[in-house]
């Protein structure tokens, strides 16, 4: 049986389908990838009564796995089936924001998960030409902006979350985001820094890691491995002083005080 659209068959079970949109997710081909697989999964998992608690919990199971998968020497196709499984996460980690059936020791594994697949994918790239954009970087932000959402989060969840958006700014991978990555990482940030769940010893200990890289100073000799990390550390904090700005809730407004004073040195 094809799958086209978000429409089911009569008598046809989302769950019966999903294994094949799974397979489709980490395919190469970003028709079956993006306009077929993920926005059928996102309106199946954002559809209160297609999918099951069940059926979801070993979707997101699956899909962590796959973040774990192998990583071969050199970027291919590969980062796909990882990289879509991160953006996959991002939506039934929004679908556990709506409906919070999560146990406290379920939603510490997925924050591990995430952080894990940060700290471990090399594929960085982002729009990659015929095919489509792989963007693991942006993915994992959006899987953490949802994390961050979560109504249970506790001060010390949100700041190992804060912690995996400094990391892939800040390690030295030689990575320059570029498609707008930091846009994404901001907007994670933001769900936290909105919250009021840290103090502002805490916001600054964060700025603090965040911007690390531009302590070092102008590169002399040239090393553009430090400058790709200082150009991505630079960016992510201009772009939550925006983020933040567009915010009107107490807690956001201490933290954008607490930005603009980091970022004035």
């Amino acid at each position: 049986m094809e799958i086209r659209d978000k429409g089911l068959p009569a008598g046809v079970a989302a769950a019966e389908l999903l294994p094949g949109v799974e397979r489709m997710l980490a395919s190469p081909d970003p028709e079956q990838r993006d306009r077929i697989a993920y926005e059928l999964l996102a309106a199946w998992l954002l559809a209160d009564v297609t999918l099951d608690d069940a059926t979801v919990g070993g979707l997101r199971d699956r899909l962590v796995a796959r973040t774990a998968g192998p990583i071969a020497p050199e970027p291919g196709d590969g980062v796909f089936g990882r990289s879509f499984a991160a953006l996959g996460l991002s939506v039934v980690a929004a679908r556990e924001v709506k409906r919070d059936v999560w146990t406290p020791a379920e939603l510490d594994a997925q924050i591990a998960a995430a952080a894990a697949y940060a700290a471990r994918e090399t594929d960085r790239r982002g729009y990659t030409g015929a095919t489509g954009w792989a963007h693991a970087p942006a993915h994992t932000a959006d899987w953490l902006k949802f994390l961050a959402r979560h109504p249970k989060l506790t001060p010390a969840q949100a700041g190992a979350i804060l912690d995996v958006l400094a990391g892939l700014v800040t390690r030295r991978h030689g990575a320059r985001f570029h498609h707008g990555e930091d846009e994404r990482l901001a907007a994670a940030a933001r769900a936290i820094l909105r919250r009021g769940l840290l103090d502002d010893a805490a916001v600054d200990a964060w700025l603090a890691r965040a911007g690390e890289p531009l302590a070092a100073g102008w590169p002399d000799p040239f090393d553009p491995v430090l400058y790709a990390a200082q150009r991505n550390a630079r960016d992510l904090l201009v772009s939550v002083f925006v983020a933040l700005s567009f915010e009107d809730a107490p807690p956001a407004a201490k933290a954008l005080a607490r930005v603009r004073a980091f970022m004035s040195r």
